[in-house]
């Protein structure tokens, strides 16, 4: 790593380059569960099997990631920053361990689920801008914008045997339906920031104790992957956040409520059969209480709104559930101790 910089008193420049090598060497199984009656290497099974075949896989690559920053300080209270860097994050081992789960029916039908060692990692132009404005003692708004063009991402998709670029084969195991992490071609990210955060401690006692936070973000995001255009896996075009806290002397209480929009899950065959996880909205509450100087007393309850998670296909007609979880909320009551 290299870095250069420049300041004066308003103006300050960063700039520098990165160079990193990554070696894969990943080992995983294919496993393979073959239903009684069925036929593995020419003998018929009598009962289920699980038959149990190790594999290796090895990936190298080298990333070359300049970076540049900039800071101008506009007055005291208010501050512009700008930034333009290449960025890389590597799949993770969940996706490129060479892990094939396949169960065979007693028909020979074999469906799976597969690891792709052969993935590269997401390769990314960044691009942001933003403004802070510093208003009031603990009081900050920022707004700000941002860019990215990213090659190579990844996007879990579903195929059956006759589908392209696979049909029905995968690093040498049959299948006749099986997801299967994959690049895409090029996608672009573009989206708006606003963020508030302020402690009230100008209001009278007992109020000057209050906190209260906002912050949201709007993204837009395309990817091309084959002759199809879809959002980015795990890009919701909403997301907001909302706080309300009272702090002041041994007393620290929080109540936050976390929204995302819906997004893209898997990649179906088509834009009808793509899983889709619905929009969610979850309620918390944090709290805690100084006994002294080294107790500390703190509860927390998460989902207190009993929020669900669903999952849909959006279908031609109308939305198809697929997936309908809930969890009620969860509590943690404890003891802080610190010895210092």
């Amino acid at each position: 790593y290299g870095m250069v910089r420049y300041e004066n008193d308003r103006l300050t420049i960063t700039g520098g380059v990165r160079v990193e090598r990554t070696n894969d060497t990943v080992k995983a199984a294919l496993v393979e569960l073959v239903e009684g009656g069925g036929t593995h290497n020419g003998v018929v099974l009598a009962d289920d099997t699980i038959f149990i075949t190790p594999n290796e896989f090895e990936h190298s690559y080298t990333d070359w990631l300049p970076s540049v920053s900039v800071r101008y300080n506009l007055e005291e209270d208010a501050v512009l920053r700008a930034g333009f860097f290449r960025s890389v994050v590597r799949p993770g081992i969940g996706k490129i361990a060479p892990r094939f789960l396949v169960e065979e029916s007693d028909n020979g039908e074999r469906k799976g689920e597969f690891g792709n060692p052969g993935l590269s990692p997401y390769r990314a132009w960044n691009f942001d801008l933003s403004a802070e404005w510093y208003f009031a003692e603990n009081a900050v708004v920022q707004v700000g914008t941002f860019y990215k063009r990213i090659d190579d991402f990844i996007v879990d998709a579903q195929f059956e045997a006759g589908d392209a670029p696979y049909n029905g084969m995968f690093n040498g195991v049959a299948f006749d339906e099986a997801i299967i992490p994959l690049n895409g071609d090029r996608a672009t990210v573009k989206g708006l920031e606003f963020n508030y955060q302020q402690a009230l401690t100008s209001l009278p006692a007992p109020l000057d104790g209050l906190l209260a936070g906002v912050n949201y973000t709007w993204t837009d995001t395309t990817g091309d992957i084959g002759s199809r255009t879809i959002p980015l896996p795990a890009a919701s075009k909403h997301n907001y956040n909302l706080m309300l806290g009272y702090e002041k002397g041994p007393v620290s209480v929080r109540v936050t409520a976390a929204y995302r929009d819906k997004y893209l899950d898997e990649l179906g065959g088509s834009a009808e059969e793509d899983r889709y996880v619905k929009d969610h909205l979850q309620l918390d509450l944090t709290a805690s209480y100084d006994v002294t100087r080294q107790v500390k007393v703190y509860a927390q309850m998460v989902n207190l709104n009993d929020e669900p998670y669903l999952a849909y296909q959006s279908g031609p007609v109308r939305e198809r559930l697929l997936q309908y979880e809930t969890y009620s909320w969860t509590g943690k009551l404890g003891v802080q101790v610190n010895f210092r």
